[in-house]
Parts: C-alpha cells; sequence; structure tokens
C-alpha cells in the first residue's frame, strides 16, 4: 500500500456506515464529528485522514500522531476512542452554499474508488440528527431514488 498524504476531513461511523466529512477550514468538520459522537457514533479521524483503496473499498484511519485527537473549536483538544479503521461509505462535503432540497446523486472518486457524495450547508444549519438518519437508512438499504414520487 502506497503512502497518500491525509485529507483534510473528519470521519467516523454510525450503524456501520463509514462518513468522512470534508469542507473549506473552519467550516465544522470537527463540530459535526462532535454532535455525531454524542448521539453514538464512532470517531475514526478528526483533522486529518488517511484514506487508502483496498480490495474496492475506501478505506480510512487516522495518522498516528493524531489517533484519538479531536479538536473542540474555542475549548482545545480532548482524546476520544477511535474506530481505528472502517471503510467509507458515504462522502460529505460541508458547503456553505449547499441549498437543494432533493439534489441529484453524485459519486466522488478518490484512489479509484467511487462513494456517494452529498453537499449539506455547514452548521449550524445542518441538522446532525438527519444526517444520521440517513446513515441508517443507508445501512438498512431503504434509501430512496431522487426522482422517486408517491403517485408514480
Amino acid at each position: 500500500m502506497r503512502t497518500a498524504p491525509p485529507v483534510h476531513a473528519s470521519a467516523f461511523v454510525y450503524s456501520g456506515i463509514g462518513c468522512l466529512l470534508t469542507g473549506e477550514p473552519g467550516i465544522g468538520k470537527s463540530r459535526v464529528l462532535a454532535e455525531a459522537l454524542l448521539h453514538g457514533a464512532q470517531m475514526i479521524a478528526d483533522d486529518r485522514v488517511l484514506l487508502h483503496a483496498k480490495q474496492g473499498v475506501l478505506i480510512a484511519h487516522a495518522p498516528p500522531q493524531l489517533s484519538g485527537v479531536l479538536e473542540l473549536h474555542g475549548m482545545g483538544l480532548i482524546s476520544h476512542p477511535v474506530c481505528p479503521i472502517h471503510p467509507i461509505h458515504l462522502w460529505v462535503t460541508l458547503d456553505a452554499a449547499a441549498t437543494e432540497r432533493l439534489p441529484e446523486p453524485e459519486i466522488r472518486a478518490h484512489d479509484g474508488v467511487s462513494v456517494p457524495l452529498l453537499r449539506l450547508p455547514a452548521p449550524p444549519v445542518l441538522s446532525v440528527p438527519s444526517l444520521l438518519l440517513y446513515l441508517r437508512a443507508m445501512h438498512e438499504n431503504r434509501t430512496l431514488p431522487t426522482d422517486w414520487h408517491p403517485l408514480g
């Protein structure tokens, strides 16, 4: 396995689904991670995430020097238990300009592996419980296509 530079991101696992959070510095990745942890998620990494492909799956883990370290903006750094390595099933980009209610499906490719991409508004607009509900629905194969309509 070749060593790639870390991605400026945070990552967590919820309901067995690995979620990678990306976005501009200061947009709220660590905040979303912290809120997800309070709802039962497991931290993979904060601030920097190592990603690599393994047998067609995108795998995430923390750089050794940052493993178990979480930044709480304005408060400092804390240690937190981690899930040391986990596949990524959803790539979320926090974007202050994201406004679409039912966006067209997008894919993000990294290291030759494609995963679904969601562009979500940054906190405080983003509802972490809504994101976690979506991840649970992914785990249970209950996500509907964007062109689904109740009458056909």
